[in-house]
């Protein structure tokens, strides 16, 4: 599933329906898709992809500054300056689903280790070369950053990741976790 990260000073508004969209430099994601919401360091709930519009900055409307969780155009676009925003921006129209707040950590993983997944699954499951050496990685330098840097750079912090939530997973159908 892909993420909708926020700071921590948008929760209120996100909770309370306010904030209906985000304006940001790019997207991954795509009309109807279905996505979790980061605030503050936690998962606080998922939200739906309703519409994505490109737009320049100085097209940039008051409705879209309300929606957006700012009192005007002028406040919304200050912010965006301050951010580096240059040119184009995308508006993306979301519908707020709010779940209880949990750390990201707990929500994938639950109370197990990383390490302990690793281990168990070298020993137990039928892995790939990739997935065995990735796993090496990670017991050797027990994290997903450094791991990741030595595969390629902080992007490959997703593949690492998936195949620690794969080998969760494969383990507990085993009944091994």
């Amino acid at each position: 599933m892909k993420h909708l990260e926020f700071d921590g000073k948008y929760l209120d508004d996100l909770l309370s329906g306010k904030k209906k969209t985000t304006i940001r430099k790019f997207v991954r994601f795509k009309l109807g898709d279905r996505v979790l919401v980061h605030a503050g360091g936690k998962i606080v709930g998922e939200a739906k992809i309703l519409s994505i519009e490109k737009k320049k900055i100085d097209e940039i409307s008051d409705e879209d500054a309300k929606l957006d969780g700012f009192s005007s155009k002028e406040d919304l676009i200050a912010e965006l300056k301050k951010l580096g925003y240059k040119d184009y921006i995308y508006v993306v129209k979301f519908e707020f689903k709010a779940l209880d707040s949990v750390e990201p950590y707990k929500f994938y993983y639950g109370d197990e280790s990383l390490e302990k997944i690793a281990k168990l699954a070298i020993e137990n499951l039928n892995l790939s070369e990739e997935e065995r050496k990735l796993l090496e990685l990670y017991l050797k330098y027990k994290s997903i950053r450094k791991v990741a840097s030595k595969l390629g750079g902080y992007k490959e912090r997703g593949k690492v990741r998936k195949v620690l939530r794969s080998c969760l997973e494969k383990l507990k159908t085993e009944g091994l976790i």
